[in-house]
């Protein structure tokens, strides 16, 4: 473990080593999956030299994000093959890692592997964009009580452990159906289909006993498994989910709830229980799909794809609209349009919709309406925003690819209140977590946890 503090910090870290665990992160933007915490205090700003509670080396690169409960923080990682391992590696020598460290100091606690041994070349926008640990793992007990992490590696499947690192069970993910209906949501340019496949990237999430993972890179299908085994509850196949990299999102109470994501064309409502399709309504996106839906109440909010957001009235039931005279006729599941971004995901916070640009663009939306409140390019020169921001204390968290963290109100005004540097110049492409008075955050290289 290579650590990167200055001897005065040797007393405090020997007195913080035994504060009680903080609040938890279980899986990819938190507890709602919004990306936002409403009684976490991470700092303000931060430095080599300064609130670093500890630094830890990663056994590689990774795009995943940390996910922290009960004290312990486990984070995915892969060596052997790579555009960052080295001289670049060999894809028969690709290894997945999920490791486990003490919240409280970064001792490491646990490591496992699983080989991922690919039978071609991953395409370059998987070698230099974001790898082969992109899936962020998440925690949640199945219902027999037992509580397990659940990590997806892509082609080498899904695979569940108990908090002590003893593999509870591993699945593949299958192989897209032979002769299986051509996508109808396909992507030409100069008259050629583009390929989507572009690397594992969605996230798992937990419903009622099951593991639900959009592995569309693998076998263009949304799966459904047992918590507590492994085996195959339920599958939808499409071949519209090519280039779909959304973590789904579920809404509504346990009786009525949906599962929602957007695709290339269209957004799916479904039955995260069994996988029936509730509803589908067709829009103007088209391509990949990255950012991962947020809702309230009555909407769920969809963005990415092409510059067009949409607020969908996501219940079982067909919403009753009456029509705007003189408007041409829309879905009436649609509530508004509105801009979007591409890749990070959105955040509501106090009534307002919060996003931020790839490009390093500040987004702002109100929710009821989709009336753009602000959408201007983000003071301090962001550069390339790969991770989703963070929403804490009336702050939003931005981690860009090479520049830093910045901090901005979370007023919608997007108003610059510092800007952390540090001397690691890996990418940054995971989006943090927080967990109390702590913001854990990685890079292709080192786990951080940062503290005052």
């Amino acid at each position: 473990m290579l650590r990167s503090l200055p001897a005065a910090f040797a007393t405090f870290l020997a007195v913080t080593a035994t504060l009680p665990a903080q609040g938890p992160w279980p899986g990819f933007r938190g507890p709602k999956m919004d990306g936002v915490s409403l009684d976490a205090t991470p700092p303000l700003k931060w430095s080599d030299d300064e609130n670093i509670r500890w630094k830890v080396e990663l056994p590689g690169p990774g795009s995943s994000s940390p996910v922290v409960k009960d004290g312990r923080v486990y984070v995915a990682s892969y060596s052997g093959y790579g555009k960052y391992i080295g001289d670049g590696g060999d894809k028969a020598k690709l290894v997945h890692h999920l490791s486990c460290y003490a919240q409280a100091d970064g001792k490491l606690i646990w490591s496992k592997e699983l080989a991922g041994p690919l039978e071609k070349e991953a395409r370059q926008m998987q070698l230099t964009e974001h790898g082969f640990a992109s899936p962020t793992p998440i925690l949640g007990k199945g219902k027999d009580g037992v509580e397990r992490v659940f990590a997806y590696f892509g082609r080498a499947g899904v695979v569940a452990y108990d908090l002590d690192g003893n593999q509870a069970w591993h699945t593949d993910l299958g192989k897209p159906t032979p002769n299986a209906p051509t996508a109808t949501n396909q992507v030409e340019r100069n008259g050629q289909v583009l390929s989507l496949k572009w690397g594992s990237a969605a996230s798992p999430v937990l419903h009622n006993g099951l593991l639900i993972v959009n592995c569309s890179e693998e076998s263009n299908s949304i799966r459904a498994l047992n918590q507590e085994s492994g085996e195959l509850v339920w599958k939808h196949e499409s071949a519209n989910l090519e280039g779909t990299a959304v973590t789904p999102a579920v809404f509504g109470d346990a009786d009525n709830a949906v599962l929602v994501m957007g695709l290339g064309g269209e957004i799916w409502g479904m039955d995260p229980n069994n996988g029936k399709m509730l509803w589908q309504v067709k829009t103007e996106t088209a391509g990949g799909m990255s950012s991962s839906p947020i809702g309230d109440d009555n909407l769920a909010y969809v963005f990415g794809g092409d510059d067009i957001s949409y607020a969908i009235r996501y219940g079982r039931l067909k919403p009753l609209v009456t029509p705007i005279a003189g408007e041409p006729p829309k879905d009436p599941r649609i509530a508004w349009t509105s801009k979007s971004v591409a890749i990070p995901s959105p955040s509501l916070y106090k009534g307002k919709l919060l996003a931020v640009r790839s490009n390093g663009f500040g987004l702002c939306v109100e929710p009821t309406t989709g009336k753009v409140l602000h959408d201007k390019r983000l003071d301090g020169r962001t550069s390339s925003v790969y991770a989703s921001p963070v929403v804490a204390n009336d702050r939003i968290y931005v981690v860009s690819r090479k520049r830093g963290t910045f901090v901005y109100s979370a007023d919608g005004k997007f108003e610059l209140l510092s800007r952390n540097e540090l001397s690691d110049k890996n990418q940054f492409n995971a989006s943090p977590a927080l967990s109390g008075s702590q913001l854990l955050l990685r890079s292709d290289k080192f786990l951080y946890c940062i503290g005052e």
